[in-house]
């Protein structure tokens, strides 16, 4: 058994699992927490709650996820998981957009954009169905409730599998009078008859109970679960707990050379928020039998949350654990930018 000793400035836990090879691990996760203002400028925030479930709006499967669980033990390259709600334009405009660009040193840019209507339903046109004009824009959460997808107004049991929160779903296009369209949508194409079936707009972590996350997932092995072995067979999927729309996973883990600009997500910044993320690396050591072994950990993570204006940065780091074999051992996290020197030589009192 591992005993954490965290001196940053940051959170940190220590969670027993498996690997994806199915061996016995825990998982150092360090969560770091910053506010930003509207021209971009970062402040520490004090140490961040870690997830350590996924969290729903409502009834898991039916609803979206408030949070994601932050405390897993792999993950494929990095994801950035976006909050926020879509700003009232005015001026009576019924259509906007919003959008999240992101560019790493000298990489190709990245951008993801939604489009973002006023309240609208499908209306009959020359007996077909069409969406109608949408009312003048208010502020729009970004969740998948406002998204495409939900259930058939005809059948409650027929759902939208890649959303099943959503809105403006009719599996066959019948019993659409007053059916409420998705006020989120992403281009190129937009929704144009009942016949569409588009992919769910948004920026937020997808439900496990979802698709494609759930065609992710693991078959559950019930003999070993029930005899304390891992819980998935050796076929593991290496983005089983990516929790991120496909198109926000990135190849490789955020490094702290990224610039971020979000634009339409805050009020106060009409022209966007500049972001430039914070080059930090923790300092996570395992102290046991009188040695000092450096961690290796890897931010995979980057939440924002645009409503609160904070951004938090997530990392990960394996430690093989044997609880027949193991001797235990201590581990150290610490804030290389604290000022804390480290001892020079492992001693007896580490261990």
């Amino acid at each position: 058994m591992y005993q954490l000793d965290n001196r940053s400035t940051w959170s940190a836990g220590l969670y027993p699992g498996w690997n994806r090879e199915g061996q016995r691990q825990f998982t150092l996760v360090i969560k770091a927490g910053f506010s930003f203002d509207a021209q971009g400028r970062l402040t520490p925030l004090p140490p961040p709650a870690i997830e350590e479930a996924d969290r729903y709006r409502g009834e898991p499967g039916r609803s979206s996820l408030v949070a994601a669980c932050e405390t897993v033990p792999f993950k494929q390259g990095g994801e950035l998981l976006l909050y926020g709600t879509a700003q009232a334009p005015g001026g009576g405009r019924t259509v906007g957009e919003v959008e999240i660009s992101l560019r790493r040193g000298e990489g190709t840019p990245w951008s993801k954009a939604l489009r973002v209507f006023g309240r609208r339903s499908w209306k009959t046109r020359l007996l077909l169905a069409v969406p109608g004009d949408p009312e003048p824009l208010a502020a729009v959460p970004l969740i998948y409730e406002n998204a495409y997808g939900g259930c058939d107004p005809g059948d409650g049991e027929k759902i939208f599998a890649p959303n099943p929160a959503g809105r403006g779903y009719s599996e066959k296009g019948h019993r659409l009078k007053g059916l409420e369209l998705p006020q989120l949508e992403i281009g190129p194409r937009f929704i144009a008859s009942p016949a569409a079936r588009p992919a769910p707009a948004g920026f937020g972590p997808l439900s496990p109970l979802w698709e494609p996350r759930l065609g992710a997932s693991a078959t559950l092995d019930a003999d070993a679960v029930l005899h304390g072995g891992c819980p998935w067979g050796r076929e593991v999927a290496a983005d089983l707990f990516n929790a991120a729309p496909p198109d926000q996973r990135f190849s490789d883990p955020f490094r702290g050379d990224e610039c971020i600009t979000l634009r339409g997500l805050v009020a106060a910044a009409s022209q966007g928020v500049p972001l430039h993320l914070p080059s930090l690396q923790p300092d996570a050591r395992l102290l046991r039998a009188r040695q000092a072994q450096n961690l290796q950990t890897c931010c995979d993570t980057l939440v924002i949350d645009a409503d609160a204006m904070h951004l938090y940065l997530i990392y990960r780091a394996a430690l093989a654990w044997d609880a027949r074999q193991s001797p235990g051992g201590s581990v150290l996290v610490r804030d290389l930018d604290s000022g804390e020197n480290a001892p020079a030589a492992p001693t007896e009192a580490w261990i």
